[in-house]
């Protein structure tokens, strides 16, 4: 119940009575408890456009009412704080609840109504207009309008909470769950304008008078003008019951919200009254207070906000964090998503809850800790990561004096990580980079990544993408004894754990050294890295040791080899191309892994040994070893006079016709001589170029 405006009790505003129970019987409103006093059961009746139930009121032996049982007793008293009832930002939050939300809260509460009977949910009545004032942005008439219509439009015209209303109804007069309410409920369903000691204003008869008049009230208390002895920020003497002699006790009261609720019903509740939780106290208990706590608590949950959290207006998209009782603009989606990982997600709270918290700045992820003065990055995995020096912090673009301060309790929520480093990416860019002497090294690929240590690869900072597009571009990171290809160039490049890279011919000789793809890279990521003045080849020089490129990996050669292209490899390269492990006297034949062709090396060309004679001969009393090489590979080198098998005959050039005999070529003079030789055969002559002559030794004619 609530008191006039001009009623005066002692020299000061009068309090009121709102929710006290003085009797078992009129007493407990607490949810689960709660039981209504019935009503006969006759037909609603209509005045003035507002449909009720009746109001005649039956025996008080009659059944017992049924009540909601979904309530929830959730509400822990023990967290009652009667300096701050509700929080500000709650109380006034009036986006909680739309029509929908409220009606489907309703039918929730009341399954059935008692046949005949208007309950909350399905209370109807037509509505007058309200000028906008001061206090409320007034009101526009409607037929026959819904209680959950009314509750939402006062809600949003006043700037309240619609849970607070709803909260408030039950509190008063059992309307939320009550299944056959009379009219005299709906006449005073907030207790507005009726005062403990006197009867009701009839200015607030009616349940649309009593919840735009209750609402507007709670504004006008708010203002604090007309209405000081509760006023925030101040200790004050809260009765405990409207009996003086029941005693009071000093509570400092914490904010609006709460003061308001003080001006409505001037009581708080006694130790008994905690005590009892969803019942009775002692003759001095008072309930007001406490129910309201219990009630909104069990319905929609905390009375309080978090004192850190994430909020936007209902009709903004801007984000702020609102920590120490200051706002804070989040200004992109990845400082959003490092706060959120710890926050969690925003809340859409009315246009009045963000005006009415001050400006705090903007926050970033650049945090720095009041405690010790510690400069964080933090991450949208929670995590935050220590700056170690002043340098680190300018290098990525930060400034020193540019940080968001945020209280301990916050700074503590993010996990420790890795501190920052000399890896780095741009936000909403997937790219790797290392700081290097003031330049950004690209990480290419995966393959360059985890060739990195693991300390190395313990933690990449993510920094605004301005930042990091001003540091200037340096040799890229490339994977080291891989092949690497600009996206659009077909030249393929052998890459080393520094700066240098050579190019690759043919993708044989990389199978044969043991060079795996890497793949393409972004164009012009090799133009700052320095090619080495030579192609990689199959013989190799790293360190004074020669090598022969090997089915996979080098065998190195205690011999060079005689006139053969060597590629002197910098020991970048050569540390990452790898080794089989194996060492020759010297590189005298190749072949292809799991085929017949053999080859003898002399310098950059190959002969084709045609014989097992041959391949004897050639290779003398040193072990027989055959370097495996592919096609490609032996591509490149050139084709000399192969090494003839006895019995062949051949041509070098002209129209002579040679037999070959223990390696001599020997001329044979006449047909009849050719097909005795080639005999029981049809002789077959392979025509070699003239070329060729000057690698064989001749013998004597046959006649």
């Amino acid at each position: 119940m609530h008191f006039r405006h001009n009623e005066q009790v002692t020299g000061s505003k009068s309090p009121h009575l709102l929710g006290l129970l003085a009797s078992a019987a009129a007493v407990v409103l607490a949810a689960s408890l709660l039981v209504a006093t019935p009503a006969s059961a006759v037909s609603p009746s209509t005045s003035g456009g507002v449909t009720t139930a009746a109001t005649a009121i039956a025996s008080s032996t009659a059944a017992a009412t049924p009540v909601d049982t979904s309530i929830r007793k959730a509400a822990d008293l023990s967290k009652f704080r009667p300096g701050n009832i509700i929080s500000d930002e709650v109380f006034f939050d009036s986006s909680t609840m739309n029509v929908a939300q409220i009606n489907s809260f309703l039918e929730g509460k009341v399954k059935v109504c008692r046949s005949n009977y208007a309950c909350l949910k399905s209370y109807s009545q037509h509505t007058p207009n309200r000028a906008p004032d001061a206090y409320c942005n007034g009101y526009t008439a409607g037929l026959s309008e819904y209680a959950s219509t009314i509750i939402y439009k006062v809600a949003q015209s006043c700037g309240i909470n619609p849970q607070v209303l709803l909260s408030m109804l039950e509190k008063e007069q059992s309307l939320v769950t009550h299944v056959y309410p009379d009219a005299a409920r709906f006449r005073i369903a907030m207790g507005q304008g009726c005062p403990d000691t006197a009867g009701c204003d009839p200015a607030y008869a009616g349940f649309f008078y009593q919840v735009y008049g209750a609402a507007r009230q709670m504004k006008i208390y708010a203002e604090g003008r007309w209405f000081t002895y509760y006023a925030p920020g101040k200790t004050w003497n809260v009765l405990y019951h409207p009996n003086a002699s029941c005693g009071r006790a000093p509570v400092y009261i914490e904010n609006v919200a709460t003061s308001a609720l003080y001006y409505y019903t001037p009581y708080q509740p006694n130790r008994a009254s905690l005590a009892a939780g969803y019942g009775e106290g002692d003759a001095c208990s008072s309930y007001g207070n406490r129910n309201f706590y219990q009630l909104f608590t069990d319905w929609f949950g905390s009375t309080q906000v978090p004192s850190v959290r994430l909020i936007k207006a209902s009709n903004a998209d801007e984000i702020y964090l609102v920590a120490d009782k200051k706002k804070m603009h989040v200004t992109n989606s990845t400082d959003l998503a490092a706060y959120m990982a710890v926050v969690g997600w925003y809340d859409t709270v009315s246009p009045a809850v963000i005006a009415a918290t001050p400006n705090g700045g903007t926050a970033t992820r650049f945090i720095r800790d009041g405690r010790n003065g510690g400069m964080y990055l933090i991450e949208t995995n929670g995590s935050k990561h220590h700056f170690t020096s002043a340098d680190i912090v300018t290098r990525y673009g930060f400034n020193m004096s540019a940080y968001t301060s945020l209280p301990p309790g916050l700074v503590d929520r993010f996990r420790t990580g890795t501190p920052v480093g000399a890896y780095f990416k741009a936000e909403n860019d997937d790219r790797y980079f290392r700081w290097e002497n003031g330049t950004r090294r690209h990480v290419v690929n995966q393959f360059a990544w985890a060739q990195l240590s693991a300390a190395d690869r313990a933690y990449v900072a993510t920094i605004p993408t301005a930042s990091a597009n001003r540091i200037p571009v340096g040799l890229a990171i490339l994977p080291a004894g891989m092949t690497v290809r600009e996206n659009g160039s077909p030249d393929v490049y052998v890459a080393g754990t520094g700066a240098e890279i050579i190019h690759l011919p043919t993708w044989g000789l990389a199978r044969d050294a043991g060079i795996k793809d890497a793949g393409v890279v972004p164009s012009g990521t090799l133009a700052k890295n320095k090619p080495v003045n030579a192609k990689l080849s199959a013989f190799l020089s790293c360190g004074g040791a020669q090598y022969a490129v090997d089915g996979g990996g080098l065998t190195r050669l205690q011999k060079a080899t005689a006139g053969a292209t060597v590629t002197a490899l910098p020991d970048s390269l050569c540390a990452r191309i790898p080794k089989t492990g194996r060492t020759i006297a010297e590189a005298v034949f190749v072949k292809a892994a799991g085929a017949d062709p053999v080859y003898l090396i002399q310098g950059n060309q190959l002969r084709h040994v045609r014989s097992q004679q041959r391949l004897a001969e050639a290779n003398g009393s040193r072990p027989l070893y055959f370097l495996s090489w592919t096609a490609e590979t032996r591509g490149g080198f050139g084709s000399a006079a192969p090494l003839l098998a006895d019995g062949t005959f051949v041509t070098l050039g002209t129209a002579e016709t040679y037999y070959v005999e223990k390696g001599v070529l020997r001329h044979i003079q006449s047909s009849a001589t050719l097909i005795r030789l080639a005999a029981p055969r049809w002789p077959t002559v392979e025509a070699l170029p003239a070329a060729y002559r000057a690698s064989y030794q001749f013998g004597t004619p046959i006649p």
